[in-house]
């Protein structure tokens, strides 16, 4: 789409060369001010019917107009880009407020699988004594029920 968008302007800037080029030789009249509008005339400029015109070369128009609307145009694309860059860092920030909370999400995860594996090895640790204080206490009951049976 963009070689397309290129592709026309640079016909378009081909056929206003060619236009400018055929019409070198001839000339328009182009009106400035109102003769009402300035005390004295100004140097050269025409008057007719109270217009204050000059003849120029329709060369020179279509390329003063050429120069303007490229000057326009140039504005109106920085406008509408300086727009669009904002809205690109503003969403870049946005993504970094993200990318910062889940590195922090993925951290607090992190620490909190680290603390159940420590849960969990206490708890082995404590199903083991557990175990062996069992052993000790039967034993400990079979040696009073011996005593009990001695005695």
């Amino acid at each position: 789409m963009r070689r397309f968008f290129i592709i026309i302007s640079i016909l378009l800037l081909m056929l206003i060369v060619y236009l400018m080029v055929i019409n070198f030789n001839n000339y328009a009249s182009i009106n400035y001010l109102h003769q009402a509008l300035v005390s004295q005339q100004q140097s050269g400029l025409s008057e007719h019917s109270g217009l204050l015109y000059r003849a120029t070369r329709l060369s020179t128009y279509t390329f003063l107009v050429l120069v303007i609307g490229v000057f326009v145009g140039a504005g109106t694309v920085n406008m509408f880009l300086s727009a669009m860059n904002d809205k690109v860092k503003a969403y870049q920030r946005e993504l970094e407020k993200t990318s910062i909370s889940g590195s922090a999400s993925a951290s607090k995860v992190e620490v909190l699988e680290a603390k159940i594996k420590t849960l969990e090895k206490a708890f082995d640790t404590v199903i083991d004594e557990r175990t062996k204080l069992e052993v000790q206490i039967k034993s400990l009951n079979a040696e009073i029920e011996n005593l009990n049976k001695r005695g």
